[in-house]
């Protein structure tokens, strides 16, 4: 019994290092570069043509008036706001209208058709066909064909994501709303949405983020500035702006401002959809 005391304290020990050297590369790999970036966003440019990475003397809020104004930020970012949370919330009615289906084993081969999505989450996106596509059906440089072209991109992970979810759910609740004449939509929006509505918002906070943060997208999708989201925009600016370093980080900083305060405040939920998606076909 005395003998076994070493052994565990040695490894409480080892597993107390293993913590924080996961904390620490955690903080490496991820703050150290934000917080490098909003010191760059408050950094004179004199100053930070002078001395890259020491901290400011004098911080230049005036870096994030200057960006707004000369990159036209204000445009951009309810142009980015429409693309995202429209595409999100059709990928995230089409993922729904998938998963149900696959998880209840209403369609033929529904195992190796959850396996086909679950390959998808792996295959690169393939922007010549979408750009050809594009082309052929007048989706080219114009709000609706953005919007539609960036659906495809989340279903995969939504699809996964929400079959995990809907497996969860007991049979008995489908054959007595069935037996009480209930319609399959009606069904899907009164009953299985709101017992899944965490990885519902999961799913369109997801999707959101991957329109948000797309840069191939605009360029070969958008021409007119006028339709430009906000990521195009910083595109252009640094273009035409290539020594300035401080108003580049200003603007990276204003971009990922409201995304990041929408993943903060909705945190709590990533822990329930990673145990409610964690059931397997």
């Amino acid at each position: 019994m005395q003998a076994e005391l070493p052994g565990r304290q040695q490894a409480s020990r080892y597993a107390t290092l293993s913590k924080l050297a996961g904390g620490a590369l955690i903080v490496l790999l991820f703050f150290v570069p934000v917080l490098y970036i909003i010191m760059v966003a408050l950094e004179p440019s004199a100053h930070f043509l002078r001395d890259p990475m020491a901290p400011p003397t004098r911080p230049a809020p005036s870096n994030f008036s200057q960006v707004w104004a000369q990159g036209d930020l204000g445009p951009e970012l309810v142009n980015t706001v429409i693309y995202s949370v429209c595409a999100a919330a059709l990928t995230t009615a089409a993922s729904l209208l998938i998963a149900f289906p696959i998880a209840r084993r209403l369609v033929a081969a529904s195992g190796a058709l959850y396996a086909s999505i679950v390959v998808g989450l792996f295959l690169p996106l393939s922007i010549i066909p979408l750009f050809i596509e594009a082309r052929d059906l007048h989706l080219y440089d114009n709000r609706i064909g953005y919007i539609l072209l960036h659906v495809e991109p989340g279903l995969p992970l939504g699809v996964v994501l929400l079959t995990g979810f809907i497996a969860a759910v007991p049979r008995e609740l489908d054959e007595a709303a069935w037996s009480d004449g209930c319609g399959y939509l009606r069904y899907l929006l009164r009953v299985i949405a709101p017992l899944t509505w965490s990885g519902l918002l999961i799913t369109f906070l997801y999707s959101m983020l991957g329109v948000w943060n797309d840069i191939i997208g605009p360029v070969v999708f958008l021409v007119n500035p006028a339709l430009f989201p906000i990521s195009r925009g910083l595109f252009s600016f640094f273009g035409s702006n290539e020594s300035d370093w401080t108003l580049l980080a200003a603007g990276i900083v204003i971009a990922s401002l409201p995304i990041l305060a929408l993943f903060i405040a909705t945190q709590r939920y990533f822990i329930r959809s990673a145990m409610g998606g964690a059931i397997k076909m």
